[in-house]
């Protein structure tokens, strides 16, 4: 659901009125508005439905239903993602929304009455979905106790809804809602503000640092958003600390995300040390051991030293300035021009987000695995096989070795081992395919054979290395197009006016 909020928020963040108006009487405009937030729900009926059939029909291999469901809940979020966008571009509902008696032109009012059928669907879907995704968590729930693990009560419907909208809405939502109402305090006052600044691009600059601002705070506003606290001292933190020290990596804190045992998954959150958070699930923690937890802490480990979340703020200011020229060109231009400016520069974005992330993300995933291999040789674990980097008996394999950036098989088949756990306790198929990481068959089947192949493991590096640099160039030419075009350099207060 991130990438559908995130969509909406920024159509509502970009523009006043619709992009491309097709519909524009108030009547036809709620007609498709109410249309827009009950068809997703029934598409994930339909789906939820076929999923239960799956799985009565077929006990001895739940991973049909599992894998039904999955594979029914894209064609659910596309559809939401279509009608809401739909919505917000083509209709005069944004319109309508600041056309509100008295509220409508305060601050984040318009914004937040834009938004609300968004997220009614959203409730409206995980309401449809909820039978089928409680029967998959039972069947999770089954492993559970068959490994004598602590097993919870499954989510009632109250608190099913409560967790998803904190951590798949308003973690996106929160941070967005914080930059309109900058931008909304900044549009109310921008004669004052660009008088006072002696410079018309002012308001769009103040803009801009409020929402880089809020970037880099918000990993301590969604620490609370969430429900999370910090890990208490004993033997796994102190070999958690202990780690992160090895790889000189520093953060803020260490939490527990707490899921209600529902969740094992980890996360973090925060380009700057100091707003820097680790997150590990109460349930990762319940049914995993230690080296498991160090495997996924090491991954996520790769995120931080890799840079993958700067190299994410960068790919979406790619975005911004692409946005920003666009404007530009499109100010003072008739509508036709208009239109097609816009159509242009939504399928630019599109295919950008669309696919080019997907496979970035995908590809970073895979970076960070590797980096959680090596972390678990960092942490010590002991190599008990035919390996390339501690036995290679085999003089091709230690030429091999010598040549490559070897990993440990044993760490490796760890780490695999952790992968196709986490996938069986939260009840994923293995060849379930996301978007943004790929299927957890995949990268386990990619991690084994990188380390028994020293030379891929560093052919995938360098490719990536070099995926990096095009990014860093794309932002240099792209802002250097946007400082030309917008003449910003003037906005130093030494420039001459």
């Amino acid at each position: 659901m991130y990438v559908i909020v995130i969509m909406a928020l920024s159509l509502i963040l970009a523009f006043d009125g619709p992009p491309l108006e097709w519909v524009a009487a108030p009547g036809k405009v709620l007609a498709v508005v109410c249309a827009a937030t009950l068809l997703p729900a029934g598409v994930a009926w339909l789906v939820g439905r076929r999923a239960l059939r799956l799985l009565e029909r077929n006990p001895a291999d739940p991973g049909i239903g599992q894998f039904a469901l999955n594979r029914g809940m894209l064609i659910v979020r596309t559809v939401l993602g279509l009608a809401q966008v739909g919505v917000l571009a083509l209709t005069n509902w944004l319109v309508l929304c600041r056309a509100v008696p008295i509220i409508g032109q305060w601050p984040l009012v318009p914004g937040v009455l834009a938004a609300t059928p968004l997220v009614i669907a959203i409730l409206l879907v995980w309401t449809a979905i909820y039978p089928a995704d409680r029967a998959v968590r039972a069947i999770a729930l089954e492993t559970w106790l068959f490994r004598s693990r602590p097993v919870r009560p499954l989510w009632p419907l109250g608190r099913y809804l409560l967790f998803n909208l904190r951590h798949q809405v308003l973690f996106i939502l929160v941070p967005m809602l914080l930059i309109l109402a900058a931008r909304d305090l900044i549009v109310h006052y921008e004669t004052e503000l660009r008088a006072w600044a002696g410079h018309p691009l002012f308001p769009d600059v103040l803009l801009g640092t409020s929402a880089g601002a809020v970037a880099l705070v918000a990993p301590m506003i969604l620490r609370r958003v969430w429900v999370t606290q910090a890990l208490p001292p004993g033997p796994l933190r102190d070999r958690l600390v202990h780690l992160s020290r090895k790889l000189r990596m520093r953060c803020r804190e260490i939490l527990v995300w707490h899921t209600g045992g529902m969740m094992i998954n980890a996360a973090v959150m925060g380009v700057l040390a100091p707003f820097r958070y680790f997150l590990i699930t109460d349930g990762m923690l319940e049914q995993m051991d230690d080296v498991r937890v160090e495997a996924v802490f090491g991954h996520e480990a790769g995120h931080v030293k890799k840079h993958h979340i700067l190299f994410f703020l960068l790919f979406a200011a790619i975005s911004g300035c692409l946005v920003t020229l666009a404007g530009d060109y499109c100010r003072g231009a008739d509508r036709k021009t208009y239109e097609a400016v816009v159509t242009l520069t939504a399928a630019g974005l599109t295919i950008k987000w669309g696919l080019l992330f997907g496979w970035l993300s995908r590809r970073f995933e895979r970076q960070a695995d590797i980096f959680g291999v090596r972390t678990l040789m960092l942490a010590g674990l002991p190599c008990e096989g035919d390996c390339p980097l501690h036995d290679p008996s085999d003089p091709a394999q230690a030429h091999a070795a010598q040549k490559g950036d070897p990993l440990c098989v044993t760490a490796a088949q760890v780490f695999a081992q952790t992968l196709q756990e986490v996938a069986q306790l939260n009840g994923i198929p293995p060849r379930a395919r996301s978007w943004r990481h790929g299927s957890i068959a995949s990268r386990v089947a990619t991690i084994l054979r990188l380390a028994h192949d020293p030379l891929a493991v560093a052919a995938f590096e360098r490719g990536t290395a070099w995926v990096k640099l095009a990014v860093l160039a794309a932002v240099v030419a792209v802002g250097a197009v946007t400082v030309w075009r917008l003449r910003l350099w003037t906005l130093l207060p030494w420039w001459p006016a």
